[in-house]
């Protein structure tokens, strides 16, 4: 019998051993059930992963937890509920490997989760975890220990003292009860307040030290940090870059800035970079807040004198209409001279012979002189036809866009898009970092001239003052902040092809699992769509939009058509005085030659 009982004893111990645990664990899982239930979404899946902790534990918070539940599964997406079920702290160590981002950049210790960690040994190092928490910015954290029979509930408040802005000591937040458990809010936005502690900003100047204070893109990027700065409550410290452009090489341009964030000199970036390129693995962005376009900038076109109004109303299909017709009129004199012709023609027309003067009498119709019979003979329709022709067609025609066109410069080199400025041989090109926004266009990949960033200012001075035939691709904001430096006009500034405008979105760059992705990706959306951001800082537009001039035409608009009149009224009278003098010199000829005859005879 004493043997019997020194057998059983050491099972009746563990099994004793075994039921204390389950009554010191069944108290810490309840309220760990009971917080997520009241904090998780149900529809989305959580994460549990245990370390050291025996199955039953984890069976028995399966049971009482209502949502759906992935249990140290491969991470195909990221979590964002996260239940760690650990015995102790270097329980909690030995799961780093897994909590720890991975070669693709993904890990579970991000600002965008929320963490339930359930230790069941004495809290003597959860300053400790949360160092290790705070080092991958994961800031909703609860953590559920039991101490002297009651279950305590811990979280930590990086920027809660300014004087310690990287704060990782644990704060008290209650004890657990089931009648409390959904009255407190267990994950709240911990960076709404940051009671002032300073947020480090890296940027990269965009103007030019003349005119600083008109581009919008400064203006903006200045609204965002004192925004930012009044409904966060932080000190901005800035750490300015130097001056560059979005189409610079992307050597010299934005890789300064990032660095800062990647290195954790900054927190946040807040430089030119376009989400043209690709996303680093360990960095995030925020929605876009402001844009910048890229464009083709030509040479300023050039102004045709004052005359050259007038042959605007006349198209193409119109001069074509305007020569067949005048080749007409010309060739009928000399196509009646013609044998065959003249025989034909005086065998089949009455009055053939007086049409040898047509020349004269089409002549004087379109100069206004009426026709006195009526119209009888081929000669007669053939003047008609010519006045009808003359009168309502064309002169109507060309009235109807004529005034429009007085009142409107004509220019060259207005070209929609980059086809037609190659056509016309222009050659195209820009700095390094503008050619990956157009990788994907053969046109421009195919004949694109890097100008290096010595040469950038020079070339934008040449193509400026149209001596060199070249189109420049570069972002509109930096164009005019050049003009401006140089006092050189709108007008002035180059031709943006109409057609030709790349959009190019900015956003604010942090590191992936950063705790201000949250607070950004809720208020910058505020920003801009309040107007907040813009309300200063309107983009350029392309082109002031003209209304129609109502106003009558100048003396200075009109003048070209009185001259033009006045040159026409010469050329007629030259015309009629070699025609009258051809007539005058063919008769004194004819009564020369009756006189020479006369006296042989």
């Amino acid at each position: 019998m004493f043997l019997y009982m020194l057998l059983i004893t050491p099972s009746i111990q563990s099994t004793i051993i075994k039921i204390s645990q389950n009554e010191k664990t069944n108290d810490i899982i309840s309220a760990a059930a009971d917080i997520a239930n009241s904090n998780f979404e149900h529809r989305r899946q959580t994460i549990v992963i245990t370390s050291d902790v025996d199955e039953g534990v984890t069976s028995t918070f399966l049971q009482q937890y209502r949502g759906s539940v992935v249990v140290e599964a491969k991470m195909e997406n990221i979590p964002r509920q996260v239940v760690l079920l650990i015995q102790s702290y270097y329980s909690f160590v030995k799961l780093s490997g897994i909590l720890k981002p991975d070669l693709k950049g993904k890990s579970i210790l991000h600002s965008g989760a929320k963490f339930l960690i359930v230790l069941f040994s004495y809290p003597s190092r959860l300053e400790q975890i949360y160092s290790l928490l705070w080092d991958f910015y994961a800031t909703n954290v609860v953590i559920i220990v039991k101490t002297s029979g009651k279950v305590a509930l811990y979280t930590y408040y990086p920027y809660k003292n300014p004087s310690d802005c990287a704060n990782v000591a644990p704060t008290f937040i209650g004890t657990w009860t089931k009648i409390t458990t959904g009255s407190q809010e267990l994950y709240p936005d911990k960076m709404s307040n940051m009671n002032g502690c300073p947020l480090y900003i890296s940027t990269t100047k965009v103007y030019h030290p003349a005119t600083e204070k008109k581009i919008p893109l400064q203006i903006i990027k200045r609204s965002i940090h004192e925004l930012l700065k009044n409904i966060m409550n932080f000190t901005s410290v800035i750490i300015n870059r130097r001056y560059i452009s979005i189409d610079s090489d992307s050597a010299t341009n934005w890789s300064e800035s990032l660095s800062d964030v990647i290195t954790g000199t900054a927190n946040i970036s807040t430089s030119t970079v376009a989400l043209g390129f690709d996303k680093v693995s360990l960095l995030d962005f925020s929605v876009t807040y402001f844009r910048i376009r890229l464009a083709w900038i030509a040479p300023p076109p050039s102004v045709r004198p004052a005359l050259w109004k007038l042959l605007v109303p006349l198209n193409g299909y119109l001069w074509l209409i305007l020569l067949v017709v005048t080749f007409f009129v010309k060739s009928v004199p000399y196509a009646l001279r013609a044998k065959h012709v003249r025989a034909f023609s005086f065998r089949n027309f009455k009055g053939f012979g007086k049409l040898q003067g047509i020349t004269m009498r089409t002549w004087g119709v379109l100069m206004g002189q009426p026709v006195k019979v009526s119209p009888r003979r081929f000669r007669d329709f053939y003047i008609i036809g010519l006045w009808l022709w003359f009168t309502f067609f064309i002169r109507s025609a060309y009235q109807s866009v004529l005034i429009g066109a007085l009142k409107t410069d004509t220019t060259l080199g207005t070209f929609t898009n980059l086809q037609e400025a190659v056509d016309d041989g222009f050659s195209y090109g820009g700095r390094l970092g503008v050619l990956g926004y157009f990788e994907h266009d053969p046109l421009v990949r195919n004949g694109f001239q890097v100008i290096s960033e010595s040469e950038y200012e020079q070339t934008f001075r040449d193509i400026l003052n149209s001596k060199k035939k070249f189109i420049m691709a570069t972002s509109l904001e930096y164009a005019w902040t050049l003009c401006s430096a140089e006092a050189i006009t709108e007008e002035e500034c180059g031709y943006v092809l109409p057609d030709s405008i790349l959009v190019v979105p900015l956003v604010v760059w942090m590191q992936k699992s950063s705790s201000f992705v949250k607070p950004l990706s809720v208020w910058l959306p505020r920003l801009i769509e309040s107007g907040l951001l813009e309300k200063d800082s309107l983009q350029k537009p392309l082109k002031d939009v003209k209304m129609p001039d109502q106003s009558p035409l100048t003396n200075k608009q009109a003048i070209s058509c009185f001259l033009f009149l006045l040159i026409g009224y010469f050329l007629s009278i030259v015309v009629f005085a070699c025609e009258l003098f051809n007539k005058r010199s063919s008769s004194f000829r004819k009564f020369y030659q009756i006189v020479i005859s006369g006296q042989s005879n």
